[in-house]
C-alpha cells in the first residue's frame, strides 16, 4: 500500500463506528465481560519487602536484583525558567525501548486494530484496553521467567508484516529519565487467531471509547495520537467529509494542509529550537536519602509536605498476563491532574495554543506540549505556582468545551495517576496574550511535529481524543 493509500485507509477507519461490532453498545458490552477484577489482585506492601527489589548503594537508589527493568534514583534539578527554579525528586530511569504496538488487518475494507483487554497494577480500575503489544524490553526478552507477549513476532520478525508506521517516541519527562518507547502500528492480510482478551476495533471505535473515562490507556492512545486522520500534504477531501459535520469536520479540516496556517512549518521549528537553545536544566545524580524534601523508610519514599507523588510498593497476582505473580515499585499520585488544549479559529482554521514544555528526562530540552499540564490542580490553582490558563479550564464560562474526559496514566508505572483531560474553545476574534513561549499551530502541524519526536506524550494523548464524542459533561 502507498503513502496516500496508508492515509486514505486510516481516514476510513476513522470514520468508521461500526465493523466486527456492529456498535458502540456491542463494544462496551465485551469490554464489561472482561471486567473480571478477581483475577488480578494487587496488594500494598512496604519497599523494603518487594521481592527481588532492594535499596542499592552508591548512590542509594531502589532497584531490581537482575540489574533490569528499571530503577527509582535521585536528581538534583536546575533550572533556567519557570516559576521554580531548583528542586530535587526521584526519577525513574528506564534506559530500555520498548514496543506499543498495533496490529492491523482490513476487514470488509475498513481497517481494524487488535485492541487487549489488559490488567496493569497501578490503574484505578485495573481492567483497560491497550495496544496489541505493550512490552518493555526486559519483559519481552522474559527476565521475568514468564511467556512471550502473545503477536510480538509481527512486531519483531521481519517478513511476519507489514510496517505503517514505526517511532520512537518520548514518555514523560517529568517522572522517568531519557525514556522512549517504539510506536508501531503493523499489518497483515490473513486472519490472525484472536485470544478471548482480544478483539478488532475500528478507528472510529477507538475514538467513541476516548469519550468515556478510564478504558483506553495512555500506551494505546499515544500509537493511536500518530495515526493521522486525514493527509496532511493535501487540501481537503471532499468525497472524505460526507457526513462529517460539526467539530469532527473542522477537526478534519485542521489536519490537512491549508493556505491559512498562522505560521509555516520553518517559522515552528525555528521557535522550537530557539525554545531549546534559550532554556535548558542541569541533572546532578544525588542518593535517595539525600533529596532536599523527601523522606526515604521501609515503606515508601514521600514528600515532606505530602505534594508530588510517593513511591509505594505492591504485590501482583494475575492470571492473565505473561508472569503471574511479581513485585514491583510504583509511583503513587494523589488527587487528579489536568492537561488541555486551548483552540480557537484562525482565519477560518482551527488552531490549537502549544507551549514549549522543559522537563528535566526530556532527552533533547524543550519539546511542544498542550496549552496546560498540572499534575496537582486542587494544590496550585490560584497560586503563583499555577500555569498559565489554567482557569480557562477550571471556568470555561462564555467558552466551549470540545472534549473533558478523565484518562489513566501507564498503569504498570503509576498508581492511581489521572489526569483530566480538556479541549476548550476559544470565540474566534477573542484576544489573548501569549508569551514567547506558546505558539497556534493546525492539528496537521501538531501531527508532523510528533512524528519527529518532538511533541510530548501529554500533547500527544490529547491529539488521540479528538475525533471522540464531544463532551458529555
Amino acid at each position: 500500500m502507498s503513502t496516500p493509500a496508508i492515509r486514505l485507509a486510516f481516514s476510513r477507519s476513522c470514520r468508521a463506528r461500526s465493523g466486527v461490532f456492529a456498535d458502540m453498545g456491542h463494544v462496551l458490552a465485551w469490554f464489561a465481560a472482561k471486567d473480571r477484577r478477581d483475577r488480578f489482585t494487587v496488594r500494598r506492601v512496604p519497599l523494603s519487602a518487594l521481592d527481588q527489589w532492594a535499596y542499592l548503594p552508591s548512590p542509594l537508589r531502589l532497584g531490581h536484583r537482575s540489574g533490569r527493568f528499571f530503577t527509582i534514583e535521585g536528581i538534583g534539578v536546575e533550572s533556567s525558567c519557570g516559576p521554580v527554579r531548583s528542586w530535587d525528586q526521584p526519577i525513574i530511569n528506564q534506559p530500555e525501548v520498548g514496543i506499543l504496538g498495533l496490529l492491523a488487518r482490513e476487514i470488509d475494507g475498513v481497517l481494524h486494530f487488535l485492541m487487549q483487554a489488559k490488567m496493569e497494577p497501578g490503574n484505578v480500575n485495573i481492567l483497560q484496553l491497550s495496544p496489541t503489544v505493550q512490552a518493555t524490553r526486559s519483559n519481552y526478552c522474559r527476565v521475568h521467567g514468564g511467556h512471550t507477549p502473545r503477536y510480538l513476532e509481527y512486531f519483531t520478525e521481519p517478513g511476519l508484516s507489514r510496517v505503517l508506521l514505526d517511532q520512537l517516541q518520548p514518555e514523560q519527562g517529568a517522572r522517568f529519565l531519557y525514556k522512549r518507547n517504539r510506536n508501531m502500528v503493523v499489518a497483515v492480510d490473513h486472519d490472525v487467531p484472536v485470544h478471548e482478551d482480544f478483539c478488532w476495533l475500528t478507528l472510529g471505535q477507538i475514538k467513541a471509547l476516548l469519550a468515556h473515562d478510564n478504558i483506553v490507556n495512555m500506551d494505546a492512545r499515544t500509537v493511536v495520537s500518530l495515526i493521522p486522520m486525514a493527509d496532511p500534504d493535501e487540501p481537503p477531501d471532499d468525497g472524505q467529509l460526507d457526513g462529517v459535520t460539526g467539530f469532527r469536520r473542522d477537526i478534519y479540516l485542521s489536519f490537512c494542509r491549508s493556505d491559512r496556517e498562522r505560521h509555516t512549518m520553518d517559522a515552528i521549528m525555528t521557535w522550537l529550537t530557539v525554545g531549546k537553545a534559550r532554556h535548558a536544566m542541569r541533572l546532578t545524580p544525588l542518593p535517595l536519602d539525600g533529596l532536599r524534601g523527601w523522606k526515604v523508610t521501609d515503606e515508601a519514599i514521600f514528600h515532606e509536605s505530602g505534594l508530588y507523588f510517593s513511591v509505594i510498593g505492591v504485590d501482583v497476582a494475575a492470571h492473565t498476563r505473561e508472569a503471574t505473580r511479581w513485585s514491583q515499585p510504583l509511583l503513587h499520585h494523589q488527587g487528579e491532574g489536568l492537561v488541555g488544549f486551548l483552540c480557537q479559529r484562525h482565519g477560518g482554521v482551527l488552531h490549537f495554543l502549544a507551549r514549549g514544555s522543559l522537563e528535566p528526562g526530556n532527552r533533547d530540552g524543550a519539546q511542544i506540549g498542550p496549552t496546560v499540564a498540572c499534575s496537582e490542580v486542587a494544590a496550585r490553582a490560584g497560586r503563583y505556582c499555577a500555569p498559565r490558563f489554567l482557569e480557562r479550564f477550571l471556568d470555561p464560562a462564555g467558552l466551549t468545551v470540545r472534549y473533558d474526559a478523565v484518562q489513566s496514566e501507564e498503569g504498570g508505572r503509576f498508581h492511581h495517576f489521572r489526569n483530566r483531560y480538556m479541549i476548550v474553545e476559544l470565540p474566534p476574534g477573542l484576544p489573548l496574550d501569549t508569551p514567547e513561549h506558546y505558539l497556534w499551530m493546525t492539528l496537521g502541524q501538531l501531527w508532523r511535529m510528533a512524528r519527529h519526536g518532538h511533541v510530548n506524550i501529554e500533547a500527544r494523548n490529547l491529539l488521540a481524543c479528538l475525533g471522540a464524542e464531544e463532551s458529555p459533561r
